[in-house]
């Protein structure tokens, strides 16, 4: 196949990244840091298994793409301000997903979920309503655009729908969301199923079978290092176990009728 306008970046093991010419000599492959692993994890690379020219490489077509994002999001704001709507318009940047670019010795997206998978961008902009410049520390969950959308447009949000309006955050209050995120997956195979949850400074994840697991966050940033087995975790796990049950079973209740105007 012929590629006429873009350059491509193909990993062995995983799908490739494709990105115009122009974005990826933004970058210079040979001064892209890699990331940290832990002895036992480094030991397993090799010139043919995650060599640093491989994750390099994967850098360099990741963040090539993501150049090109951004400049297309620059041409719909500009397209925004020449039209006179940008002070009528609320836009939101995010992402489904991240990606693991060789962390963990994994490419792509899924179990367990860590934050170079999960912790994507989320920002927005309202003028004359929200408050420039403003940052949310805690962490919020995509399930909490839409009703956010809806609470700015004064509009009723549906009983059955999810998730914690952040427009008091917006305007520079404190919001009472939860400050926990869910990821999750049902894939086909039942025994497959898994949960994680993200609070401030920990990751718990639960399989199908039971298994648990813990990453305290502010000691090993990367999640190489699951402590759910040591003693003084011992509280710290029961409680996020809690909290996740807590979240799960507050799907099943029915939200109170309110409405904004």
């Amino acid at each position: 196949m012929a590629l006429s306008s873009a350059s491509l970046v193909s990993i062995r093991r995983t799908i490739p990244w494709v990105a115009p010419q122009e974005f990826l000599d933004l970058y210079d492959p040979a001064a892209l840091t890699l990331p940290p692993f832990p002895p036992g994890l480094d030991a397993r690379r090799g010139p043919q298994h995650f060599s640093d020219d491989e994750l390099r490489s994967a850098r360099h077509g990741y963040y090539a793409m993501v150049s090109e994002v951004d400049h297309h999001v620059g041409r719909i704001l500009d397209r925004l301000d020449g039209l006179g709507l940008a002070d009528n318009t609320i836009v939101v940047f995010t992402s489904d997903h991240g990606e693991w670019l060789g962390e963990h010795l994994r490419y792509g997206k899924g179990y367990p979920g860590h934050d170079a998978v999960t912790r994507v961008p989320l920002l927005m902009r309202w003028p004359g309503g929200a408050s420039a410049g403003g940052h949310c520390s805690r962490v919020v969950e995509a399930l909490d655009v839409v009703p956010t959308l809806l609470e700015a447009a004064a509009i009723q949000r549906p009983d059955a729908l999810q998730g914690s309006s952040l427009l008091a955050d917006l305007c520079g209050e404190e919001g009472d969301g939860r400050g926990c995120a869910i990821t999750e997956m049902t894939p086909t195979k039942p025994q497959s199923n898994w949960k994680t949850l993200r609070t401030e400074g920990l990751r718990y994840v639960v399989d199908a079978s039971g298994t648990e697991s813990l990453f305290d966050l502010e000691r090993d940033p990367l999640a190489y290092e699951d402590v759910a087995g040591e003693s003084e975790y011992a509280d710290r796990l029961q409680a996020v176990r809690k909290q996740l049950l807590e979240r799960l079973l507050e799907r099943e209740r029915p939200l109170p009728r309110q409405w904004t105007y």
